[in-house]
């Protein structure tokens, strides 16, 4: 926990730097819109030789803002509702895991202009996502990866967190297409149940959004 303060902390003194440094400059701009994507989760995987972890399609449903301190430089927050899944374990016992979460990214982003008001963009920063269920399907049981066990703690931990990139095209009517990455930088198993195996969850998105009110 005291890591992910670390990073948001990181994040923030960030955009107050470039905030104070355009603030003479320019009137902040400020942009919202939804958006919908197809997720692909995967996992990068420590001390579990043979297991396998296969990148299948979920989907995430958000909102977005823009805040843009000049043409170029700005900062993206979002609130995503995530639905994942992935086939995890060994080639002779796997099973589906599912979950579902609530992420929020922060990219600190820059924009291109290409053609009239269409722009090439890019972002890089810090996520956070917070699991609200998720459970492991395999050989006809549902496990239960967040219940309580005899421990006094569940199997996986229930907030993960990490670093995201985007890249995508903006259109002047306000539809955006694009692309992300984010790569989970903890170990998502707890101390009592991870036997010395490390997981770390990485995702691709691919999505549409609109903006509001675009100029």
């Amino acid at each position: 926990m005291k890591k992910i303060i670390l990073v948001w902390i990181g994040t923030i003194l960030t955009v107050l730097n470039m905030y104070g440094q355009t603030e003479s400059d320019q009137s902040i701009d400020l942009e919202s819109g939804i958006r919908t994507d197809v997720t692909f989760l995967d996992f990068q995987k420590a001390g579990a030789p043979g297991a396998v972890s296969t990148l299948t399609p979920g989907w995430t449903l958000g909102g977005l803002m823009n805040v843009w301190f000049n043409d170029r430089i700005g900062i993206q927050p979002e609130l995503n509702l995530n639905f994942k899944q992935t086939v995890l374990g060994w080639a002779e016992n796997s099973g589906r895991m599912q979950s579902f979460g609530i992420e929020v990214p922060i990219y600190v982003t820059g924009r291109l202009d290409v053609f009239r008001n269409d722009h090439i963009f890019l972002g890089i920063g810090p996520y956070t996502e917070f699991s609200c269920y998720a459970r492991w399907l395999i050989d006809d049981r549902k496990v239960d990866l967040l219940e309580i066990h005899e421990s006094g703690e569940p199997m996986i931990q229930d907030t993960q967190s990490g670093f995201g990139a985007v890249i995508g095209y903006e259109f002047g009517s306000g539809l955006v297409i694009d692309a992300s990455f984010r790569q989970c930088c903890f170990n998502i198993l707890q101390p009592n149940t991870s036997q010395g195996v490390s997981l770390y969850p990485q995702s691709v998105s691919f999505g549409l959004a609109y903006k509001f009110g675009k100029k």
